[in-house]
């Protein structure tokens, strides 16, 4: 099987690019891929070379953006079994591997470059990236295009995403008792693609509260967790290390600057004026670059924290395999003061950093302070509104919440107006920037921060209103027809009060917890009464 791979993998190398753009093709190179690259990294270097100068076109085409992955995330990894090297005898002759690799790949190695010198993988890999460099920003939006950026970006940081709770590889098959290697197991599984699907055929929708075996398994959330690279030995240098980084910052430039102040960044401009709010926002919530950011935004924090979060992957140790057995996830790394992480996040908010917030606890000049903070950063605070109630914008102002350091956080509720009560009303009443609040009350830091939010969330909680079960979303801009009829009926904000309760048990102080009590108490008590005298006028 290994040896027909080889040899049909190498009677394609010149239609590699074309072949790829074709639906019931594409599936079958994405296999030969997966199958030759598991066992030679010369096969590596031929795919790379066969589909050079052709990576733009395939990573904005259907079908060829997944060659385009796949390929990427394949000739990156660990081989299985070299062929290179195996079955070589003590004395240094060829084995028989090496004799098939030499058959199948003999002649495209030495007429790569058109000359004798056979590239190495690492140089051939960064000239594909350097391909797909200028063009980082028009395939950020792309529909397609955006993933195959985004595993780039994963292999320029050296980490990669992984379900959080797939079976960790060495672990052995329960049904065939044989140990999951990587190739077996995520992202390197997920190459194995069936046939795509119509996309006239719409799935059916399962019916809610449906006693379906595959329903438990259709509702539990997916969450993915970072993992070092387990690269190939070719591309561990300090040379590749160095350039993959220059690599990364460029391209993180070119995603979150526009063209005029990516000129200024080359001419060093001294200025450093913050913009106004423009295309960077407009991409935040975009249903393709959005993800894109919150990616990068993480994969920067995980640089930044490389010595603590990188060496031994996400779950490593006793303690920690033990919570990931009872589903409790790792912590986000977070980014330090200084670090690119921060630069990123000061352009997506527009945050002036040589504008000083005030950080005071004195309760007596807490709304000054607000206020003049929010005037000192003009832009920050209409951002953060805006974010919180857009549904991808919203999920990269959480990462902002995990990710940020204590201090930045704080300022942020500040900013953000996450301390005062009429704002955060209309947090919790949003049918999206709930869940952004329900993040914030989860990642809070100390307790001064704690007591300012409980003190916030108990005159909301004390009036009953997100405690009625028939509650819905005051933003009535969303078409009817699109929402879920099972949803209908059902408390859609209990989540901030388990979440603030959770929050002072946790990290709160004793006196927290019991304002926060009584306060639902009092909510409960008011519902009751309101629900009664409706009931009287009724009769």
């Amino acid at each position: 099987l290994v040896s027909a791979t080889h040899a049909a993998l190498s009677s394609i190398y010149k239609e590699l690019a074309s072949l790829s753009c074709e639906e019931n093709s594409s599936t079958q190179i994405e296999t030969l891929v997966r199958i030759a690259c598991r066992y030679s990294n010369a096969a590596k270097r031929v795919v790379l070379a066969g589909m050079s100068g052709y990576w733009v076109f395939l990573s904005s085409h259907r079908f060829g953006s997944h060659v385009a992955q796949t390929v990427l995330r394949c000739v990156v990894a660990s081989c299985e079994a070299d062929l290179d090297v195996l079955g070589c005898d003590i004395e240094g002759g060829e084995g028989e591997g090496k004799m098939i690799i030499e058959e199948s790949y003999g002649s495209h190695l030495q007429s790569v470059n058109g000359g004798d010198e056979v590239p190495s993988l690492n140089s051939l890999l960064l000239q594909t990236l350097e391909e797909l460099k200028p063009f980082a920003a028009d395939l950020a939006v792309h529909v397609c295009g955006t993933h195959v950026l985004r595993t780039a970006l994963c292999i320029l940081a050296g980490v990669e995403f992984v379900d959080a709770y797939a079976p960790a590889s060495g672990a052995k098959n329960t049904q065939t008792n044989a140990i999951v290697t990587e190739w077996d197991n995520g992202p390197l599984a997920l190459t194995r693609r069936g046939k795509f699907k119509d996309k006239r055929k719409k799935k059916k929708k399962k019916p809610a509260g449906g006693g379906g075996d595959d329903v438990r398994g259709s509702s539990r959330q997916e969450v993915t967790v970072m993992k070092p690279f387990n690269m190939t030995s070719d591309l561990r240098s300090e040379e590749f290390r160095n350039e993959s980084n220059s690599l990364l910052r460029d391209m993180v430039d070119i995603i979150s600057l526009a063209e005029g102040q990516q000129l200024q960044r080359g001419i060093k401009n001294k200025t450093n004026k913050v913009q106004p709010p423009g295309e960077l926002q407009q991409r935040s919530c975009h249903p393709s670059s959005g993800p894109l950011l919150v990616q990068m935004l993480r994969l920067l924090s995980y640089r930044n924290n490389d010595s603590n979060f990188g060496k031994k992957g996400p779950f490593s140790g006793t303690d920690a395999l033990a919570d990931r057995k009872l589903g409790i996830l790792p912590p986000e790394p977070r980014y330090s003061s200084g670090s690119e992480a921060e630069t990123l996040v000061y352009r997506l908010l527009c945050w002036d950093p040589n504008i000083t917030v005030g950080n005071d606890d004195d309760e007596s000049r807490e709304a000054e302070l607000n206020d003049n903070d929010a005037a000192k950063q003009p832009y920050a605070s209409d951002i953060i509104y805006g974010l919180s109630g857009e549904p991808r914008g919203s999920i990269l102002l959480e990462t902002i919440l995990h990710c940020c350091p204590d201090s930045f956080h704080d300022i942020l509720c500040k900013i953000g107006g996450f301390y005062d009560e009429a704002t955060m009303k209309e947090y919790v009443s949003h049918g999206v920037s709930n869940f952004v609040v329900q993040t914030l009350l989860v990642s809070a830091r100390d307790k001064n921060q704690i007591s300012k939010l409980v003190k916030c969330l108990c005159g909301i909680v004390e009036d009953g209103s997100i405690l009625n079960a028939k509650h819905r979303n005051v933003d009535k801009t969303a078409n009817d027809d699109d929402e879920d009829p099972s949803s209908h009926g059902k408390n859609q904000r209990m989540g901030i009060i388990w979440r603030a309760l959770e929050m002072c048990a946790s990290k709160g102080s004793a006196q927290d917890q019991e304002q926060l009590i009584h306060a639902l108490m009092r909510g409960y008590a008011s519902t009751a009464a309101s629900r009664d005298s409706n009931d009287d006028k009724e009769g």
